[in-house]
């Protein structure tokens, strides 16, 4: 090989390459998922003055949770597609799913509007 061959061929593809992996480390360090993305708005109205603190944890538990639900409904999904469940232990599971995905977003709006709520101030104390 001459090196004039190294110069014009190798040693530009070898550049292109190290740029293009580059920028593949750089937009996928950069990437961010939804659940990310809202939370940082909802501090964004949060910090504005829009939103205030108890509809803020509302919100962002509502958010987390809706993220577990996904998570474990693409885990139900890929189990089905494995075919390590059939059809009707995934309609049965995916029930329970949801049945547990309603209950706990019960109990999180229950929690957030009592650490939100604040007894009454009474001045015949002092």
């Amino acid at each position: 090989m001459e090196p004039s061959y190294f110069f014009f061929l190798v040693l530009p593809l070898a550049i292109l390459v190290v740029f293009l992996v580059a920028i593949v480390l750089y937009h996928a360090r950069k990437e961010e998922d939804y659940y990310e993305i809202q939370v940082k708005k909802l501090r964004q109205l949060l910090f504005s003055g829009k939103l205030d603190k108890k509809n803020f944890l509302n919100l962002r538990n509502r958010l987390m949770q809706e993220k577990i639900f996904t998570a474990e409904s693409k885990k139900l999904l890929a189990l089905l597609s494995s075919e390590k469940i059939d059809g009707e232990t995934y309609v049965r599971l995916r029930q329970v799913l949801e049945k547990s995905f309603r209950d706990k977003l019960d109990r999180t709006d229950e929690h957030t509007t009592e650490v939100g709520k604040k007894g009454l101030f009474d001045a015949s104390k002092f």
